[in-house]
């Protein structure tokens, strides 16, 4: 393991889009087909699925989708009849509609803070996260549910109340979300952006949108690895 490349793997996504988490299975199933031939970095990015929902506000899903995508999604969504959800059974995840919405700043902003202690800490919370909000419909704009999903990781009590109300970590999330919408040209979440570490090629970042099958995340993966060798034997 100690020889093999390092791939940079950047989700953009959010704590509130059902589609992060999914796409985050796709990734998961092509990492671990790939294992053998890579190491990887996963980092979180921020993006908002609706940054015009900030603050303490809270409505419930299935209001704000037919607010922004009309009443017949919303309906569809109700009834469970989206390609999300089968997308999802196939992956083993489930959404409950009665969750809400909320403004997911302080969430992003811990996730920010777990990265500081380790990407393992920051995979294990983000994966916490989208299952309290998405299986037990909880609110992740809330400090208390956020306290617990740092103490279930194992983050710092006082470190992690600093971390949601951060300015510093406020800021770097804001310019995380521009840069995703107004550099990558991001549209659907997540959004995947790899590359390979350090290795001096000349290859370049490839990016994937959130419906993207494994095999094309694996696809890519093995498109890295062979400009990889082909840059060691240049």
């Amino acid at each position: 393991m100690a020889n093999l490349p390092t791939i940079e793997i950047e989700m953009i996504g959010d704590t509130v889009c059902a589609w992060t988490w999914v796409g985050k299975r796709h990734l998961e199933e092509a990492i671990e087909q790939c294992q053998d031939r890579a190491k990887f970095e996963r980092r979180w990015r921020s993006v908002f699925l609706d940054e015009k929902f900030m603050g303490d506000q809270t409505k419930p899903h299935l209001e704000w989708l037919a607010g922004e995508y009309g009443e017949d999604v919303a309906k569809l969504m109700a009834e469970k009849k989206l390609e999300l959800f089968t997308m999802g059974w196939a992956k083993g995840v489930d959404f409950d509609t009665s969750r809400p919405m909320a403004d997911s700043t302080r969430s992003h902003c811990l996730i920010h803070y777990a990265g500081t202690v380790s990407l393992d800490v920051q995979e294990r919370l983000v994966e916490h996260l989208l299952q309290v909000h998405f299986k037990d419909a909880k609110n992740v704009n809330d400090v208390n549910v956020l306290l617990d999903a740092a103490k279930e990781v194992g983050l710092n009590m006082e470190a992690s109340k600093r971390a949601m109300e951060d300015p510093t970590l406020i800021n770097q999330v804001w310019t995380e979300h521009r840069r995703a919408r107004q550099d990558l040209g991001v549209k659907d979440l997540p959004f995947f952006v790899l590359s390979l570490k350090g290795d001096g090629s000349s290859s370049k970042p490839r990016s994937f949108k959130h419906d993207e099958p494994t095999s094309s995340l694996v696809a890519c993966i093995d498109g890295l690895l062979a400009e990889h060798q082909t840059a060691l034997q240049a």
